[in-house]
């Protein structure tokens, strides 16, 4: 009974700009006039990997689905409080600790290069704080 109460507190305006978010800094990131550039390099890929890749309308509406049910989650972590500087430190705990350390074995397993781990996870600890400022200021 007590998780449905708190979604009634939801606001889910909030959650979908938080998640639009995501979708914003993930395309600068991941852009030339960011990272881009440098992270095709380290994942080894071509201009024709990226026209054999899945439709773009799948990857953006996949890639919003999970942003949003992810900062649903940090409003859950939140709970009553109701602070951006809250939400951000929420945030960069979540990154820190469980996406980017989830990524790291993807490092030490499957030898990628150090430098991709920092990229993602530095887009990881931006993104997340970004989400959970939004979040935690907008409830």
């Amino acid at each position: 009974m007590e998780t449905f109460a708190l979604m009634d507190k939801v606001n889910i305006w909030a959650i979908m700009l938080a998640a639009f978010s995501y979708l914003i800094i993930g395309s600068l990131w991941y852009s030339p006039l960011l990272f881009g550039k440098l992270w095709i390099r380290l994942i080894g890929f071509c201009d024709e990997d990226f026209k054999t890749n899945k439709p773009m309308w799948m990857i953006m509406t996949f890639s919003f689905l999970s942003a949003a049910i992810a900062a649903l989650v940090i409003s859950a972590v939140l709970g009553p409080r109701q602070s951006a500087d809250f939400g951000a430190i929420v945030g960069a705990i979540i990154a820190v600790c469980w996406i980017s350390m989830s990524k790291l074995y993807n490092v030490l397993f499957e030898n990628q290069p150090y430098k991709l781990f920092l990229l993602h996870a530095g887009f990881d600890i931006v993104t997340y704080m970004t989400m959970g400022a939004i979040v935690g200021y907008w409830r």
